[in-house]
């Protein structure tokens, strides 16, 4: 068997894949938690837990997903069945969330958001992981693998960037508040879905012949099944990698879905106001994502994503604090809150531009590193298991997310913002939100970097995995 290197029309597919979920993934930031909070009038707590109880059960399906798509056997390859099967329903479902209005009572709206949120997540588990072990098994190149990520993390910007401003010039336009804006989301939104995963699942089915045979003598018993996931995970390597992504679950469960809460209370902006902001970071990522390559030949990736990492700890909250700063102490250190093309917005728009550079990078980095995982992880086991290793951490990971997101609820309950109150009352309850939310963005990143820095896979060792498995020089599959 000779190391296979993906072609360039195969990297392209790949990419186009990542659209459809960078779309249903804007939603499930920012907008679905203040739609249902301040516009539709869910208290946050039930907005939080009904979110955390689809997380916990969409991390239950990921595994299986995973497991069993390692060893299934059609004449459409081990993922694609999968793949084909989601796309329907989850563009189905992502309309239904925002579009029906099945009850008005605080019971109602909560099992509504249950509902669909949890039909939504589990119809794209059926997507996401198929299509993350396919990445695995396209390109096993050391340094193709992180062109592949790349080019899917800019895909996956075109489609989230694109998605987000649409959102916020065209949709919402004056008021995150705008009800019929979220429904005008809801059918660009789904329509897209359909279109872009239909397109990525259709133009990857020529990869078949040349993937991964799938695995043989699947255990029969549940105790043997879970030996052979317990016997597969058990890798220093990406144990390090889980267990910081446990930790940054918890963060992003935390304060994903608050921005649109700041810009509206905080920085008192109006959609359109910062809706180009979606565009800059997309040519931030533009930009980085064709340095990736480049940049991991010369550098270890752990190395190059550590220094990331640290620069997105520092850079990340800084304008929150330079604005506490000014409120709490009298300083001056920001200009104060004006119109668009102020002072401050040319800040923010640089400051968006670079973190989003910084993130951007660091992700790719990780998404290679974790594809690294497999071959190591075959000369040890002699199994492959893409779709376990991709999988497999979603399980835990979701669940703790689910607690950043009920913490997320409490907060906001605690700091006395709810849906009833005045706007005097929601920018005094935004400010003391901004203080915990500053707090969290220092100490939780910082212990998953620690974790993060544990990675041990080095170039000299992939290669020496490829050797000892017989995958050699390969040229790319036509």
């Amino acid at each position: 068997m000779t190391q296979r290197r993906a072609s360039l029309s195969s990297l392209i597919f790949y990419g186009i894949g990542n659209l459809s979920p960078a779309i249903k993934g804007n939603f499930l930031g920012a907008p679905i938690f203040y739609y249902y909070n301040n516009v539709l009038g869910l208290d946050a707590l039930l907005v939080s837990l009904a979110l955390a109880i689809a997380l916990v059960i969409d991390g239950i399906t990921d595994p299986l997903i995973g497991y069993f798509s390692d060893y299934t056997r059609t004449r459409f390859g081990r993922r694609h069945p999968y793949i084909f099967a989601s796309i329907i329903p989850g563009a189905l479902f992502y309309f239904l969330l925002i579009t029906w209005q099945l009850a008005d009572s605080q019971l109602g709206l909560f099992f509504q958001l249950l509902f669909f949120i949890t039909l939504l997540r589990v119809s794209w588990t059926l997507y996401q992981i198929p299509r993350e072990a396919l990445g695995a098994e396209i390109s096993k190149d050391y340094h193709q693998r992180t062109q592949l990520h790349g080019l899917s993390s800019l895909f996956g910007w075109v489609g989230g960037a694109g998605i987000y401003y649409a959102t916020q010039k065209y949709f919402l336009k004056d008021s995150y508040d705008n009800f019929d804006g979220y429904q005008e989301l809801a059918l660009w939104g789904s329509g897209l879905i359909l279109l872009t995963g239909s397109i990525f699942a259709l133009g990857t089915i020529k990869d078949i012949p040349h993937l991964e045979p799938p695995k043989k003598d699947r255990p029969e018993s549940m105790h043997a099944i879970w030996r052979e996931i317990k016997s597969t995970l058990n890798h220093k390597s990406w144990l390090m990698l889980f267990f910081s992504g446990v930790i940054f679950a918890v963060f992003v469960g935390l304060t994903s879905g608050l921005g649109f809460y700041f810009n509206s209370f905080f920085w008192d902006w109006k959609p359109s106001d910062v809706a180009i902001f979606a565009i800059v970071d997309l040519v931030a990522a533009m930009l980085i994502s064709g340095f990736a390559g480049p940049l991991a030949q010369r550098f270890d990736k752990k190395n190059l994503a550590v220094t990331l990492f640290i620069l997105s700890i520092l850079i990340g909250p800084l304008l929150l604090v330079l604005r506490l700063t000014d409120l709490h102490l009298g300083t001056q250190l920001l200009p104060a809150n004006g119109a668009q093309y102020g002072t401050l917005w040319w800040i923010m728009m640089v400051h968006s531009l670079v973190s989003a550079a910084v993130a951007v990078l660091a992700w790719i980095l990780v998404g290679s590193m974790t594809a690294d995982v497999v071959e190591d992880s075959q000369t040890q086991t002699g199994r492959r298991a893409e779709g376990l290793f991709f999988a497999g951490p979603n399980l835990i990971q979701k669940s703790v997310s689910g607690i950043g997101l009920m913490i997320k609820g409490i907060l906001l309950s605690v700091v006395g913002f709810s849906a009833e109150a005045t706007r005097l009352e929601k920018i005094a309850a935004v400010e003391q939100l901004a203080v915990a939310i500053v707090i969290i963005s220092v100490i939780l990143p910082s212990l998953a970097l620690y974790l993060f820095s544990k990675y041990e896979i080095t170039r000299n060792r992939h290669d020496a995995n490829l050797d000892q498995l017989g995958y050699g020089e390969g040229k790319p599959t036509p």
